[in-house]
């Protein structure tokens, strides 16, 4: 069995401004470029991914070892944060910092080396690049390394290393992204409201088996599943929600589930009128009973560490007792959900990510442990 026992999140609402950073934390205040982004990043990227590297986490690592082997992996978003200025650290045993920003020493495997040392990892470390997909995406390695290869402790930490000039505009350009000087607000699975605002995040949490010592579990990982679709554009989404329903499908039998079972979803929920479509559609066909709820709305498109941070954001609801209404439905909606609704009785619940190549994921969970 494998559990989740530490999970530390961080979301755009938390993020204060730093005084040295010379690029804009306020995204807005530089008219062409970043007029449609909203909520303050903190820049180089590293400075929030710190964040969520909790002494405690560190402490209870290091001090409950497991037997067998530990791993760290980084689900990244583009594995490389090449835009920075570029400036060499002559020290090589300097740790990184915001003045080394050269791009060979920003890559995302050089971070998550850096990372895994501090946890004193040296059976295994990788990357992922799967897009808004990466933090589900990864927990399908990360079982894969538990039941395929041994191992006994997996780490995994979630956060975008490409919140960048050009991904703002990107979403900007294709109206995924909603101006500031829009009548839309940001929610998802809604006619009038629709779309997302860019913020920032990070994830970090502990997947281990049962050990002497092992601190009392957040939830039982039960499984997890990554898959495609075939489309003709790879930033775009099929509207019967194809690689969806795949991805759901997926865990479900590698968790051994019933799709009856699963009364609750954490949905990717952009708010595009695509992703509304798609998601909205492969739930429907697959699950016959569940709520969903969708944190994007009022925490920002967090990218890569989405699909992560959100299911560590809906285990705190759970704990108190509730499943989140959607921010900003005009409609009412007993499924998608437009009010705050008590938390189902202990069972698995659903976590899903989707990223641009084509790229779906699920997890499932359960708060029996």
């Amino acid at each position: 069995m494998i559990y989740m026992t530490q999970c530390a999140t961080l979301c755009t609402t938390e993020i204060v401004d730093i005084d040295d950073i010379v690029h804009p934390q306020k995204v807005n205040v530089i008219m062409d470029t970043y007029k449609r982004a909203k909520s303050g990043i903190s820049y180089p990227p590293h400075k929030a991914f710190d964040r969520v590297i909790k002494q405690d986490v560190i402490d209870y690592v290091l001090n409950n070892p497991v037997e067998g082997k530990t791993a760290f992996i980084f689900a990244a978003g583009s594995q490389g944060w090449g835009w920075n200025t570029g400036k060499y650290d002559r020290n090589p045993d300097a740790k990184l910092h915001s003045k080394c920003k050269i791009p060979f020493i920003t890559l995302s495997n050089i971070y998550a080396g850096r990372i895994a040392s501090i946890f004193h990892v040296a059976d295994h470390v990788s990357t992922d690049a799967s897009a808004c997909a990466s933090g589900i995406k990864v927990l399908m390695d990360m079982q894969h390394l538990f039941h395929l290869y041994g191992f006994d402790r997996v780490i995994v930490m979630a956060g975008e290393d490409a919140t960048s000039i050009q991904t703002l505009e990107f979403f900007g350009e294709a109206n995924a992204h909603i101006p500031l000087d829009s009548p839309r607000v940001p929610s998802a699975f809604d006619s009038e409201n629709y779309g997302f605002h860019v913020g920032q995040g990070a994830a970090l949490a502990v997947f281990e088996r049962e050990h002497k010592g092992m601190a009392e579990p957040l939830c039982k990982f039960m499984g997890a599943y990554a898959a495609s679709e075939d489309s003709t554009n790879p930033l775009g989404q099929r509207p019967d929600g194809n690689g969806y329903a795949k991805a759901v499908t997926g865990a479900l039998e590698v968790a051994k589930v019933a799709p009856k079972d699963v009364k609750l979803v954490k949905a990717h929920g952009t708010g595009t009128k695509m992703n509304n479509l798609s998601e909205r559609a492969a739930l429907t066909s697959v699950l016959p009973e569940f709520i969903a709820t969708a944190y994007k709305p009022s925490i920002g498109h967090t990218l890569s560490a989405s699909g992560l941070m959100e299911t560590g954001l809906l285990l705190n609801d759970l704990k108190r007792g509730i499943v989140p209404k959607i921010l900003n439905r005009t409609e009412h909606d007993d499924v998608f959900l437009s009010y705050d609704a008590s938390a189902p009785d202990k069972g698995p619940f659903m976590s899903l990510a989707a990223g641009m190549g084509n790229t779906y994921a699920a997890a499932i969970f359960s708060t029996e442990v």
